[in-house]
C-alpha cells in the first residue's frame, strides 16, 4: 500500500511541476476521449435495435424482390403480398408464427368535439402480433383483442392523447371519418430501440373489410411486412431453399419468373435493410462503421500525442531514473510506476472528457436527431466500459514511454552522457507523421462529402421544385371526392399558378410497378414503374416534353378507365418517360402512336388497360441520386373510383406566383378544410423535401468536418508541446545563432522546416488512403462527383498552414528573447 501511496505522490508531484505539458496531455486526451465517448453512444445505441424482444433470435423479416428480365433495374421490397404469412403457415408447420403488419396513416376523431388529427405510425396487424413482438398490455388482453373488425389497441400515449388517465378499453375513436373503432387494450409504449413504434395497432379485419377480399388475396398488393417465428436451432437457409418452390406452388407463372424472396434477421433490419416500404427510417451498418473508424483514429491521435510528448519530456526525468535503480529499484518497479503516472492522468482526461461530453452531447443529439444519453454512474455497465476504457487509454499510451524510461543506462546517466538517439527521434516523427495523416485523411473526407453533398442539392433534377407546396391526404380516403371541385376553387385564386394530384409526389419513391405488354414481335410481359397523376402534372413540375403532348381533360381517351369483370378490357393514353421509351426499344418520336397494354389484375392478368402512347417527356429524378432513373409510365386515372381507393390521388401540388405566399398559403389551407373537414392540413415545399433526402450525408459531411477540426486540434496540441520542449532544448543554439547575426525569420524557418517535412510526408500517406475510403463511400450514389485534386491541396495546404503557425509561433517567440539569457540559460 505504502508503494502505490508512493507511486502516486511521485506521480502527482511530476504532473504539477511540469504544468504546460501535464495540461496539453490532458486535454490532448480529453478532446480524443470525448469523441471517442460520443461516437460510442451512437454505435451502442444502432447497434441495439430489436434485440429486446423475446423471439428476437428466431424472428425474421419476409421481403420481396422483382427482377425484370430486361434492362430495368430491380426492385427491392421490405413489403411482400398480404396472402404470403397464411400461405407459409400452411406449407411450413413446423413454423411457430407468421404475421402481417401495413403501417399507415390513418386520421383519427374522438366524438368528445376534438379536431381530427392525422396520426402517423398506425398499423394494421394479425390478432397474434403480440406472439412475435411481446409489447406489454397496459389495460385490456392481447386475447381476442383484434379478432373482429374496428378494434384497436392504442399505445399508452395515445390513449393519453385522447382519453387522458382514464382506462378508454370499451371506448370508441373515428378513424377516417368514417367508422368507430372500439378500444380494446392498451399497450405500453416501446422506449427501447425498434423499427417497430406503433402508435396503434388496428385489427387486419379492418383493413379487410375497406379494400375487399380480391385486394387481399392479390399477388400485386405489396404493401405487408411479413414476420415469422421458427423454432430453436431452425436451419433458415434450408427454409430459404425451399421459397423457390413455395412461389411456384402459388404465383402465377409470368410473375414467378422474376420475384425472389428475402430473409433478414429483426435484429438486423435496422442497420442492413434498405429496401424499398420500410416501415421506418433505417440506419445505416456503412455509417456505424465510418463512426467507429473515425473513434479509433481520434484516440489513436491522442495517445500518439502522449507518447511523444512522454518520450520527449524522457531526458528531464533520466537523472530520477538512474537514482532510482541506484536505490535497488528493478525494471518492473519502474514500469509499474511510469503506467501509474499513465494511469492517473488518462483518469483526470477521463473526468475532463466525461464533462466535455455533457456539453456537446445536446448538440451531437440535434445533428443526429436522437436522443442519446450519458448515463455513467446509473448504468453498472457503462461504468465498467468507461474503466476498460481509462485502462486500455493508460496502457497503450503509456506502454512505450514506461519502457523507454525503464531501459534507460545508468551509467550513461550519472555521467550525464545520455541522448535521445536516433531511435528516439525516429519514433517521434513517427507519431507525429501518424497524428497528421489521421488528420489530412479526416479532412479530405469531409471535403469530398460535403462536396457530394452540395453536388446533390444541385443537382438538375428534371422539373421545377421552387414554390411548389405539397398537401398530403388521407392515407386510404385520398384527397377525397370533392378534389376537382377543390381544385378549381383553388384555381381562381390569383397566386396560385397551377394545381395537381398523383399517388407519390417527387421525392418520394415509386415502388409502384405493373406488368405492360407493348407493341413488338415478342409477346413477352416487361415490369415497368407507373405513376397516377392528374391532368397538369407535367405543367406544374415544368417537366419538358420530348415529343408527343400532355393529357388533355378534354379527350375522354386520355383518361385510363379501369376494367371490371364485366369489362376486363379498357383504354387508355399513356405518356413515357425517355428512359421507358429507351427500354421498350423506340426513339422518343418513333414512340408516338404506339400501343401498350397495362396488365392490371384478375388471377392471369386478364384485366387489361390498352391504350396509345401520346407523348415522351425527359427523365426527372424522382427520388434522390443514389438511384438510377427508372423507366416509367405516366396515366391519368379516375380519382374517385371506389373500386380504386386504395391508390386514390394522395397527395395534391400547388405552384405558387411567388407574390404573395403567405396570405395564398392561408388561403390554400381554408378552402382545404372546406372541402376536406375531416383531414388535417400536412402541408410541406418539395424543394425542401429533395433536401430533407441527403439529411443522411448532410449529418455525415458535417461530423466527418467536427472530427477533422478535432484531430486537427489535437495534434496542433501535440505539435505545440513538441516545439516547445525541443525549442527550450535548442537555446543555445538560438543564441549563439542570434549573437552570429541570424534573424527572426531565419531561425522560424530553421525550427519550422523539419516539422513541415513531416507534415508533407502525412499528406503522402494520407492521400492513397482517404482517396480509396471516400471512393467506396461515393459508390452509394449512382450519380456522383469526381474527386477534385483542390480538396487534397487544400488539405495539405491547411495542415501546413497549421503546423507553421504553431511551431512557428513559438520559434518566433524564443528567437526574439536577448540572446544573452538564452546563453545564461544554458
Amino acid at each position: 500500500m505504502n508503494t502505490i501511496k508512493n507511486y502516486f505522490l511521485v506521480g502527482l508531484r511530476n504532473l504539477l511541476a511540469n504544468k504546460l505539458f501535464s495540461a496539453i496531455n490532458i486535454l490532448g486526451l480529453a478532446v480524443g476521449l470525448a469523441g471517442v465517448i460520443l461516437i460510442a453512444l451512437f454505435v451502442t445505441n444502432e447497434t441495439s435495435y430489436d434485440k429486446h424482444w423475446t423471439n428476437a433470435e428466431n424472428t425474421y423479416r419476409v421481403m420481396r424482390s422483382f427482377t425484370p428480365q430486361t434492362s430495368s433495374p430491380d426492385l427491392h421490397l421490405a413489403t411482400n403480398a398480404p396472402q404470403v404469412a397464411p400461405l407459409l403457415m400452411a406449407d411450413f408447420p413446423e413454423l411457430l408464427h407468421a404475421t402481417r403488419v401495413f403501417n399507415t396513416n390513418l386520421i383519427v376523431a374522438h366524438d368528445s368535439g376534438l379536431p381530427p388529427v392525422q396520426e402517423s405510425d398506425l398499423y394494421f396487424a394479425d390478432p397474434n402480433v403480440h406472439e412475435i413482438f411481446d409489447i406489454p398490455m397496459l389495460e385490456g388482453s392481447w386475447e381476442g383483442a383484434l379478432d373482429a373488425p374496428f378494434e384497436m389497441v392504442l399505445s399508452e400515449s395515445m390513449a393519453r392523447r385522447y382519453f387522458g388517465d382514464v382506462n378508454p378499453v370499451g371506448e370508441t375513436l373515428f378513424i377516417n371519418n368514417a367508422r368507430e373503432a372500439l378500444v380494446t387494450g392498451v399497450m405500453a409504449d416501446i422506449t427501447e430501440n425498434s423499427h417497430l413504434q406503433p402508435q396503434a395497432i388496428v385489427s387486419i379485419a379492418t383493413y379487410e373489410i375497406a379494400v375487399g377480399r380480391v385486394f387481399m388475396e392479390s399477388w400485386g398488393n405489396n404493401a405487408f411486412h411479413t414476420y415469422l417465428v421458427t423454432p430453436d436451432n431452425y436451419d433458415i437457409a434450408d427454409f430459404e431453399e425451399q421459397i423457390p418452390a413455395f412461389l411456384e406452388r402459388h404465383i402465377a407463372e409470368n410473375a414467378n419468373d422474376f420475384t425472389s424472396f428475402t430473409v433478414i434477421p429483426v435484429s438486423d433490419i435496422h442497420l442492413h435493410s434498405h429496401f424499398d416500404n420500410e416501415i421506418s427510417s433505417n440506419g445505416n451498418i456503412v455509417l456505424v462503421y465510418t463512426f467507429t473508424a473515425i473513434a479509433v483514429m481520434t484516440l489513436l491521435i491522442a495517445c500518439f500525442n502522449f507518447m511523444n510528448l512522454s518520450t520527449a519530456r524522457s531526458m528531464t526525468r533520466a537523472k530520477e531514473v538512474g537514482m532510482r535503480k541506484i536505490m535497488g529499484a528493478n525494471r518492473k518497479e519502474l514500469i509499474v510506476q511510469f503506467l501509474g503516472e499513465t494511469l492517473l492522468l488518462t483518469s483526470l482526461a477521463v473526468v475532463v472528457a466525461l464533462g466535455l461530453t455533457e456539453l456537446v452531447l445536446p448538440v451531437f443529439n440535434n445533428m443526429l436527431n436522437l436522443d442519446l444519453s450519458l448515463e455513467i454512474f446509473t448504468n453498472g455497465e457503462n461504468l465498467l466500459y468507461l474503466l476498460g476504457l481509462i485502462v486500455l487509454v493508460g496502457v497503450f499510451a503509456g506502454s512505450y514511454p514506461a519502457f523507454f524510461l525503464a531501459e534507460l543506462p545508468i551509467a550513461e546517466v550519472l555521467r550525464g552522457e545520455l541522448n535521445s538517439g536516433a531511435k528516439g527521434e525516429a519514433i517521434r516523427k513517427f507519431l507525429v507523421v501518424m497524428q497528421f495523416a489521421i488528420a489530412i485523411m479526416l479532412i479530405i473526407s469531409s471535403g469530398v462529402a460535403l462536396t457530394q453533398i452540395r453536388y446533390a442539392l444541385d443537382f438538375d433534377l428534371g422539373l421545377n421544385s421552387e414554390r411548389v407546396a405539397i398537401y398530403e391526404g388521407s392515407g386510404t380516403g385520398g384527397l377525397g371526392p370533392d378534389y376537382q371541385t377543390m381544385k378549381e376553387e383553388l384555381l381562381r385564386h390569383p397566386g396560385v399558378v397551377s394545381v395537381t394530384a398523383a399517388n407519390l409526389m417527387p421525392s418520394d419513391q415509386n415502388t409502384n410497378s405493373l406488368g405492360i405488354r407493348y407493341e413488338t414481335e415478342s409477346p413477352e410481359i416487361l415490369g415497368m414503374a407507373v405513376l397516377n397523376v392528374d391532368f397538369d402534372f407535367f405543367e406544374t413540375f415544368d417537366i419538358n416534353f420530348v415529343s408527343g403532348r400532355s393529357f388533355d381533360s378534354s379527350r375522354p381517351l386520355d383518361l385510363h378507365v379501369e376494367p371490371s369483370e364485366e369489362n376486363p378490357a379498357t383504354t387508355a393514353n399513356y405518356i413515357l418517360n425517355e428512359s421507358a421509351a429507351r427500354q421498350l426499344g423506340w426513339t422518343p418520336e418513333e414512340s408516338i402512336g404506339k400501343w401498350m397494354e397495362a396488365l392490371v389484375g384478375g388471377p392471369n392478368n386478364e384485366f387489361v388497360v390498352r391504350g396509345n402512347i401520346i407523348g415522351v417527356v425527359e427523365d426527372i429524378y424522382f427520388s434522390s441520386i443514389r438511384e438510377a432513373v427508372k423507366p416509367v409510365f405516366y396515366r391519368v386515372m379516375e380519382h374517385d373510383n371506389p373500386r380504386f381507393s386504395v391508390t386514390n390521388f394522395i397527395q395534391m401540388a400547388v405552384k405558387l406566383d411567388g407574390s404573395d405566399v403567405s396570405g395564398t398559403l392561408n388561403y390554400i389551407n381554408e378552402t382545404w378544410r372546406q372541402f376536406n373537414p375531416g383531414v388535417p392540413v400536412r402541408q410541406s415545399f418539395l424543394d425542401q423535401n429533395y433536401d430533407e433526402l441527403y439529411q443522411s450525408e448532410q449529418t455525415q459531411g458535417s461530423l466527418f468536418g467536427i472530427f477533422s477540426a478535432v484531430a486537427v486540434v489535437i495534434a496542433a496540441l501535440g505539435l505545440f508541446g513538441l516545439a516547445a520542449f525541443l525549442t527550450e532544448c535548442r537555446m543555445r543554439e538560438i543564441g549563439i545563432r542570434k549573437v552570429l547575426g541570424s534573424s527572426v525569420i531565419g531561425i522560424v524557418t530553421l525550427i519550422s522546416k523539419d516539422f513541415c517535412k513531416l507534415v508533407l510526408i502525412a499528406n503522402l500517406l494520407a492521400w492513397p488512403a482517404a482517396w480509396y475510403f471516400m471512393n467506396e463511400w461515393l459508390q452509394r450514389f449512382v450519380y456522383r462527383v469526381d474527386m477534385s485534386p483542390t480538396v487534397f491541396v487544400l488539405a495539405t495546404s491547411l495542415t501546413l498552414a497549421v503546423a507553421i503557425f504553431t511551431v512557428g509561433s513559438l520559434a518566433a517567440i524564443t528567437a526574439s528573447r536577448n540572446p544573452v539569457l538564452a546563453l545564461r540559460h544554458e
